[in-house]
């Protein structure tokens, strides 16, 4: 494309080269759970770009929640480097990674709500990363936090829910209430661990179709580990594929295989 008139092309190179920032940078990732044992992710090279949203696939024991787990060091590399919005997290002080955690938006399978809150509760416990415990904590959290509460409730089609226990919603709803507290983070990147395991079709597509949304809207990076490939196809711009902890494609998601597909579900071993 050419450079736009007034702007030299040089410039417009340097802006452009600029904006393409990584969200995600790794490198030679190796974990493993115990000294000497065998590796449950071996020399992993991988690179998001942000904006971007990526599907890790494979079966059980592959290595995708691990992957999620170590990128911000819930769980600790053996080996490689890590970086995210340009920020080590390899090496990092507890405070730096704090800091770096504080931009990250995780959702669980299992949503990490508290049963016998309200939803609106649930929700505002989520601006805790960003302001201090006592604006997070609902009795004493000011207005403009309430205020943005209920928009993220309203964002995930849950407003009129604010008042209901956490416990009394369906898996789909939780799991939208896990999203709306996962907003209140205002998160760069958001981690993805099976969201939609135990879902039904219909819920799973929907809250799918949710963070493929907020990630339009916000331009956030999205990286999720999905059991279900058909979904991996459908909602990622790019499909990574684990098989013993080993990458074995990296792709987009257009130009995913049978053959690549094979590789990662096979039954024997290599």
């Amino acid at each position: 494309m050419a450079a736009p008139a007034g702007v030299s092309a040089d410039a417009a190179s340097s802006r452009s080269r600029s904006e393409a920032t990584t969200a995600i940078d790794v490198t030679n990732l190796t974990v493993r759970y115990r000294r000497n044992s065998a590796a449950a992710l071996s020399g992993v090279d991988l690179r998001v770009p942000d904006g971007q949203t990526v599907a890790l696939i494979g079966t059980n024991g592959a290595g995708k929640s691990t992957l999620l787990r170590c990128l911000v060091r819930l769980i600790e590399p053996a080996e490689g480097t890590i970086t995210i919005t340009g920020r080590p997290v390899t090496g990092a002080s507890r405070r730096a990674l704090r800091s770096i955690r504080q931009d990250v938006g995780f959702v669980f399978q299992r949503f990490q709500l508290i049963p016998r809150l309200s939803v609106f509760h649930n929700v505002v416990h989520g601006a805790m990363g960003r302001r201090s415990s006592r604006c997070a904590w609902p009795l004493t959290s000011p207005d403009d936090v309430r205020s943005e509460a209920m928009e993220s409730l309203r964002r995930v089609g849950l407003d009129g829910y604010a008042d209901r226990r956490a416990e009394t919603l369906s898996g789909g709803q939780q799991q939208r209430v896990a999203i709306a507290r996962m907003l209140m983070q205002r998160p760069q990147l958001i981690l993805a661990d099976e969201p939609v395991a135990s879902l039904d079709p219909v819920s799973a597509k929907s809250v799918l179709d949710l963070l493929a949304s907020v990630a339009a809207e916000r331009g956030v990076t999205v990286v999720m580990a999905l059991h279900q490939v058909q979904l991996a196809l459908e909602y990622a711009d790019r499909v990574v594929g684990l098989h013993d902890g080993v990458m074995e494609f990296d792709n987009a998601a257009a130009d995913c295989d049978a053959a690549q597909l094979d590789a990662v579900y096979r039954a024997a071993p290599r």
